[in-house]
C-alpha cells in the first residue's frame, strides 16, 4: 500500500491540471473531462484499496483478539484441571496473539487515518471536479454564443449593408433612366399623333370649302 503522502499529492496534482486545463482554450475541454473522469476512477480505486486493507486489518486484529480469548480460556481450565504445563503453554500462546493483535491494532489506526485522508481528498477532488465541469459546460455554451454572435453580425455588416444600398442606388438610377426613356418615348408618340390630327383637320377644312365652293358656282351657273 502506498503512503498517504504519494497518494494524496497525486489526487491534489490531478486536481490541477485539470484546472489548468479549464483555463485553457475550448477545443481542449472534452479531452480534459475525460482525462479527469478517468483520474476520479483511478482515485476511487486508490480509496477503494485503501478501505479493502483497513478491512483486512480489521479482520486479522479481530482473528487474534478471539485466538487470545480462546487461549486464555484453555488457560483457564487447564488451571482448574491442575495442568500447569499445559495452562503455561495455553498463556504463552495467548500472549502471542495478543501481542499480534496490539500489533494489527497499531496498523489498523494507521491505515484509519490513511483511509480517512484519502476520502477526504477524494471529496475535494469530486467537488473540484464537478464545478470545474460545469465550468468547463458553461464556457463551451458561452463559446457557441460568441459564435452565433459573431456570425450573425457578420452577417449584418456594415459592409454588407453598405453593399447593399450601393446595389439598391443602382437600380434606381436604372430605374431613372428608363423612366426618362419611357417619358421621351411617350413625348414623341404623343407630338406624332398631335401632328397627325392636325394634318387630317386641315385636310378636311379644305375639303370643305372645296365643296362649298362648287355649291355656289353650281348655283350662280343655273
Amino acid at each position: 500500500m502506498k503512503g498517504i503522502k504519494e497518494i494524496s499529492e497525486r489526487i491534489r496534482e490531478s486536481i490541477t491540471q485539470f484546472l489548468e486545463a479549464v483555463e485553457s482554450t475550448e477545443p481542449f475541454l472534452n479531452a480534459a473531462v475525460l482525462d479527469m473522469k478517468k483520474r476520479l476512477a483511478e482515485a476511487k480505486d486508490l480509496v477503494a484499496t485503501a478501505i479493502a486493507e483497513e478491512e483486512r486489518l480489521k479482520r486479522n486484529y479481530q482473528e487474534a483478539v478471539d485466538a487470545a480469548r480462546v487461549c486464555g480460556h484453555k488457560a483457564d481450565t487447564a488451571e482448574q484441571e491442575g495442568n500447569q504445563a499445559r495452562a503455561s503453554e495455553a498463556r504463552r500462546r495467548t500472549q502471542q496473539y495478543m501481542t499480534r493483535a496490539d500489533d494489527y491494532k497499531h496498523q489498523m489506526d494507521a491505515q484509519e487515518a490513511v483511509v480517512a485522508s484519502l476520502k477526504s481528498a477524494l471529496h475535494e477532488f469530486y467537488q473540484q471536479f464537478r464545478d470545474a465541469a460545469e465550468r468547463a459546460k458553461e464556457l463551451h455554451l458561452r463559446q457557441k454564443h460568441a459564435e452565433t454572435r459573431t456570425e450573425l453580425y457578420q452577417l449584418l455588416s456594415d459592409e454588407i449593408a453598405n453593399g447593399v444600398s450601393e446595389a439598391l442606388e443602382r437600380a434606381e438610377q436604372k430605374l431613372k433612366a428608363t423612366e426618362a426613356k419611357a417619358e421621351i418615348l411617350e413625348d414623341k408618340r404623343r407630338q406624332t399623333t398631335t401632328e397627325a390630327e392636325t394634318t387630317g383637320a386641315s385636310r378636311n377644312l379644305d375639303q370643305a370649302l372645296a365643296e362649298l365652293k362648287d355649291d355656289v358656282l353650281g348655283s350662280g351657273r343655273k
